[in-house]
This record gives C-alpha cells, structure tokens and sequence, in this order.
C-alpha cells in the first residue's frame, strides 16, 4: 500500500504590499502519495506557482507563508532551519524544474560544472564520480554527444536540450518529488509532447511522485491522475484528473475546457480569395556564424528558395518548429530582414521600393511577447498614439479620437491611455500591442506567436479579437506559430516549414486531418487536446 508523501494542510501565502498585506493563497491543502502525480491548473495568477514556491521556500521577498502546515514523510518540515531545508530536502528530497530554464541556469557556468556542482552540494563524493553521475544523467534525459554538453553554456543549447539539463539537474539526487513548473510552454508542440513524455518515463523509472503546473488542461490530461483547479488563490475543485475535466462542477473549471474546445473546432473555411497582394518569389536567406583559428566560418541557410502567395482577405498560417525558417520570412516581408536572394511583391510592386512610411502604412507586426516589445517607460496611449505622430500630419484632437476609437476596437477603455504596461495584465498588453499595429489601418498583420505566453482563455479572446479585426477591418493575417490549435481556428491555408524549405501547403483542415508528409504528420501527433464527455 503506497503511503503518503506529501500532505500540505491549510497553507496561507501572502505579500507585503507597501506595507498591506495581502492574501494571495488562502487554505490550500493537498494530500500526495508515492509514485503519484497530480496536476494544478489555473490561470495565471490563480496562485499554482505561488503555493509550490511556499513550498519549496522560493518566495519573493515581499512573500510570506502566514499560516498552515506542510508534511513530508510525516514530517513538518515548515519549521526546520534553512540550513537544514536547504541541505537536507531542497534539490535532495524535493526538485523543482523552471518554465524557462535559460533564467534558472547560470549562464557564465558550464552545463557540466552546474551538474557536478549539484552533485557534490548533497553527496560527499570525488569530483570524479560527480562527473560521472552527470554524464548519466545527461545520457538518461536523451541528450546527445553528452561529454561534448558537459563543456557547453546554457545559450549554446537549444530551449529544448536546456530544458533537457533542467531535468538532469532536478533528478541527478534521485528526489522523491518532483515539481515541474509549466515545464513546456517555451517550447515547440513536438518538443513538449518529447519532454513530458521524458518526464512521465524518468519519474516512473526512478519511482518519483511529481506535482504538474500548467495553464495547459490537455497536457495534464494526458500527464496526471488527479487534478487540482485554482482561482484566485483558492481551490475550486479537485479530484481525479477525468472526472474534473470530464464531468467539471465549477464554472471556472467548465469555462477553461470551453476556451479549449473551442480551439479544436472544424470552423468553415472560405477560400473564396482571389485578390494577389502579396507575392514571394524565390526568397533565400543565409547567415555566417563567427569562427575561430581552427574551425571555419559555419553557414546556416534560414530559408532556401521559398515561394508562396497570399491573397487578400485570407489567413494564412505559417507553422514549423524553432530553427525552421517561418519568423525570417516574416521579418523579411516586413523588412526586417533583407533577403540575400529573390522578390517579394506587394500590390506588384517590389518591398524594396517602398518607404519605411509606405510600408509601415500598408504591413504592421504584431509580436510574441508584448511585455518585451512595449515600452516601460511610456503609458499605453503614448505608445499607440506613436504610429500615428510619426506617419501621419493628423491634428490632435484627430489623433486623440482616433487612439480612444481603436483602444475601443480592442476591448480597452479610455482608462488605459496614462496607464503604463507595468500595470496591465498578459492579455490586456497583447491587446495593446494589437491596437498599436492596427491604428495606421495596415493592410496586412503578421501576427508572430501572437498567444504562446497567454493562459487559454486569453488566448481565446484575442483569437476571437483577430478574427472580428480581420472581418471589420478587411484585414489580412499572416499567423506565425508552433501552435497547430491556434492554426487550426484561425487560419484559411497553412503552409509548413523545416529546415528553410517548405514542405506542404493548402488548405488549413487538410492539412491538419490528413497531411502528407511526414514531418507534418509529427507535428499534429504532437497535440494535446481534452475531448468532450460523450
């Protein structure tokens, strides 16, 4: 009989807010086994990361556990010493694994030094043999060339063999727990279906229980037996992971699965686009990286050769994974990138011989995470309004009108014109973002990864924000994503990437139901998805 691992009873986590205090986790209690896993869904600020960080004793500064009681193998560990926590539980009984590891690795140490360096905190071992138990678990986390990585730095790996390390790191002390925190969102859909697939193996085989965070409810389905939901920082629900999402009580619970299904469903769509506005012609792309005495300059060849056209009207989705290719077409149809070979036409005439005015007027981008993208320092109606002083001789009170009508297009309120992005949520900057490319009436939109960063049902809300833009606005979309849900309620035709060339193209639900190739074939097995109770 599997006895219990982990019971946290009545946890209250809260902050000191310029000297108020308040309460961001109120009574979260949970009861884990051995060899169990649970998940916590929520969105963000629901308070899932905020409770395991109470637990495992990485609380902010301001962050403080007023109340409650936490039991590991019986024990209360709440009231140990640091000294002892932090030698004896953290990294050694308990692990934790980082949404993005590039900011949990040191990035002026070796992958190898950080591992043996872990090793060695929690084990009086030789060096020798912390090298070698590094080596292993490299090897066990299917990473290649592992004595070659050992010597690497973390920005010489992939987000995907980074996140690799992470999980060697957090494992290398055999931990009895294991907590992975949103441990995939960076990463492309096949990479995330290969990494929780490693996770599930390496925690069944070294007989580990592990707590999954994730905003994602089709990757805990397929990853966790039981399944917490948060909001607000309370428990709304709990129970096993089947019956939750399949037979939800709470109308947080019932919300969040509808944002999902409505992401995978068959819409209509209308190829009725006849209209050439934009027209590729044999782009390629290369770039040199440095080289040394010894090794040669290397070539990479971003894109080669790629041609395609796009229609007035349509969206058009662009999807591969990291590396092949799809966001330097798009920097190089919006000028970002010059292109060592080849033609893009707009309206039939050469992209060259426009003016940054010309087609800042006629192609506006719309980038992945808007938070790195808006300016701190400006408040939202500087930041909109700045398009519009730079591009157009309007009057002010032209230009005044003319933000409040379009922050109204987007679901924002005159109130958010002397606010500062600092203050506005994942969503609301992505709307910002949006009404920033839009203001100037562009023709088209490149929207790149426009919903990777953003919780399902902010991700649906502005899913459903582009499609009534490009219904009011006549507007036409170029969609960059790994995402092929977001592909698949959004776009008209897709056109699929690797290595620089494209592999296939056509209709959107044909190629997602029934792809040719194989590379594409792995990328829509790679969707986690919660299918509806029948």
């Amino acid at each position: 009989m599997e006895t219990t691992l982990l019971e946290i009873k009545n946890l209250n986590i809260s902050f000191n807010v310029s000297k108020n205090i308040v309460n961001t986790v109120d009574n979260f209690s949970l009861t884990l086994k051995e060899k169990e896993t649970i998940g916590i869904v929520g969105e963000s600020g629901s308070g899932k990361t905020i409770s395991m960080l109470g637990l495992t004793r990485l609380l902010p500064k301001q962050a403080f556990v007023d109340k409650g009681s936490i039991l590991f193998k019986g024990r209360d560990i709440s009231n140990i010493s640091n000294k002892e926590f932090y030698q004896k539980i953290s990294g050694k009984k308990i692990s934790m694994i980082f949404q993005e590891p590039m900011t949990a690795l040191n990035p002026v140490y070796t992958i190898g030094r950080q591992l043996i360096s872990t090793y060695l905190f929690h084990n009086d071992v030789s060096r020798n043999s912390a090298y070698n138990r590094a080596i292993e678990f490299l090897d066990k986390v299917q990473l290649t060339n592992v004595k070659e990585r050992m010597a690497q730095y973390p920005h010489q790996l992939s987000g995907g063999q980074r996140q690799r390390v992470m999980i060697a790191m957090a494992l290398i002390n055999s931990p009895e727990l294991l907590i992975a925190d949103e441990p995939t969102t960076a990463l492309d859909v096949t990479v995330q279906k290969e990494i929780v697939g490693l996770i599930q193996k390496l925690i069944e085989n070294l007989g580990m229980a592990m707590i999954f965070i994730s905003h994602d409810l089709g990757l805990v389905s397929k990853t966790c037996e039981d399944i917490i939901v948060m909001e607000k920082g309370l428990i709304l629900e709990s129970g096993k992971a089947k019956d939750v999402l399949t037979r939800p009580k709470e109308n947080y619970t019932k919300n969040l699965l509808k944002c999902l299904w409505s992401l995978d469903v068959d819409h209509k769509k209308i190829n009725e686009y006849r209209t050439l506005l934009l027209d590729v012609k044999d782009i390629s792309k290369s770039y040199q990286l440095p080289g040394s005495i010894l090794k040669p300059k290397k070539v990479i060849n971003a894109v080669r050769n790629v041609s395609f056209e796009i229609f007035k009207g349509e969206t058009l989705a662009i999807v591969g994974e990291s590396g092949s290719g799809k966001s330097t077409v798009a920097k190089i149809i919006n000028g970002l990138t010059k292109m060592d070979s080849g033609d893009v036409l707009l309206e039939g005439k050469k992209i060259d011989s426009y003016s940054p005015l010309e087609r800042a007027l006629r192609i506006q981008p719309v980038f992945q995470d808007p938070y790195s993208t808006l300016n701190p320092n400006h408040t939202i109606g500087f930041i909109v309004r700045r398009p519009l002083l730079l591009n157009t001789s309007l009057s002010y009170d032209e230009i005044e009108t003319k933000v409040a009508k379009t922050l109204d297009l987007v679901g924002l309120s005159k109130n958010f014109i002397n606010r500062f992005p600092s203050q506005l949520s994942g969503g609301q900057r992505q709307r910002v973002a949006i009404a920033r490319a839009i203001i100037l009436e562009p023709k088209i939109l490149i929207c790149d990864e426009p919903t990777s960063s953003l919780d399902v049902t902010i991700q649906s809300q502005i899913l459903d924000l582009l499609n009534e833009l490009k219904a009011r606005l006549k507007i036409t979309i170029v969609l960059i994503s790994h995402n092929i849900s977001v592909v698949k309620f959004l776009s008209d035709r897709v056109l699929v990437m690797n290595n620089g060339e494209i592999l296939e193209s056509g209709n959107t639900l044909n190629i997602i139901n029934k792809p040719k190739n194989n590379y594409t074939k792995k990328l829509m097995s790679a969707i986690f998805t919660v299918k509806k109770k029948v």
